[in-house]
C-alpha cells in the first residue's frame, strides 16, 4: 500500500512541480488558439504517431502556442505521466494477480524492470543540459517501452488445453492483465517516439 502511495504522489508531483504550467492549459475548444492548433498539426506531421501526437497535445495549444521547445516540453511531459500511469497501474495489481502472472513469461519483475527504466530516462529528459543528451535518453526510454510491450504480445499466460476445453480461469485472468499491460506500454512506446521525431524535427530549439 505505502508504494502505490509513493507513485501516486510521484506522478502527482511531477504534474505539478515540472509541468503547472501544462497541467493547466486544458481549455475549451472555443477558447484555443487556431493558430496554436494549426501549429502542433503542423508539427505533429513529423511524427509516427500523428493522431496521438495531435490528440494528447491538443489540449495544451493554448500554453504551447507556437513555441517549438513548449512542445517538445508538453510532448516529455505527457509521456512521464504515460510512464507514472503505468507504474501506478503495476502497482495496483493485487499479490494474487501477481501470482498468476508469475507463472508466465516474462514475470512481473521484467514489466516493472522496463516501466522503471522509462521512468527514469525520461525524467533525466526532463533535467538534461544539452540536445545530444536528451536525445540519449529519450531513446533509452523507448528501448524500455518497446521492451515491455513485446514482452505482452506473445499469449505466454493463457495455454489452452488439447480439444475443445477452454483455457483455464487463471489463465484468463493472467491474459487479461498481460492485454492491459500491453495497452499501457504500447501507448507509452508511441508518445515516447513522437518526443524523439520532435526532438529530431525541433534540434535547436
Amino acid at each position: 500500500m505505502a508504494k502505490q502511495y509513493q507513485a501516486l504522489f510521484l506522478l502527482l508531483s511531477v504534474s505539478y512541480l515540472l509541468f503547472s504550467e501544462l497541467t493547466t492549459a486544458s481549455v475549451s475548444p472555443t477558447g484555443t488558439s487556431t493558430k496554436a492548433l494549426n501549429f502542433i498539426q503542423s508539427s505533429c506531421k513529423f511524427t509516427t504517431y500523428q493522431s496521438l501526437c495531435v490528440e494528447t497535445l491538443s489540449v495544451y495549444a493554448n500554453t504551447i502556442q507556437t513555441s517549438p521547445r513548449r512542445l517538445v516540453d508538453a510532448a516529455i511531459a505527457v509521456s512521464l505521466n504515460q510512464a507514472l500511469s503505468t507504474k501506478l497501474f503495476l502497482s495496483h495489481l493485487t499479490k494474487n494477480q501477481f501470482r498468476t502472472l508469475a507463472d508466465c513469461q516474462p514475470t512481473t519483475d521484467s514489466y516493472t524492470t522496463d516501466c522503471e527504466c522509462s521512468v527514469q530516462q525520461l525524467q533525466e529528459v526532463v533535467i538534461c543540459k544539452s540536445w545530444t543528451e536528451c536525445l540519449f535518453h529519450v531513446n533509452n526510454a523507448e528501448v524500455c517501452a518497446i521492451s515491455a510491450e513485446e514482452y505482452s504480445v506473445e499469449n505466454s499466460c493463457s495455454n489452452p488445453f488439447t480439444g475443445p476445453v477452454k483455457m483455464s480461469v487463471r489463465g484468463r485472468i493472467s491474459d487479461a492483465i498481460r492485454k492491459s499491460l500491453h495497452t499501457q506500454f504500447t501507448k507509452l512506446h508511441h508518445e515516447i517516439n513522437n518526443v524523439k521525431m520532435l526532438f529530431k524535427a525541433f534540434p535547436k530549439n
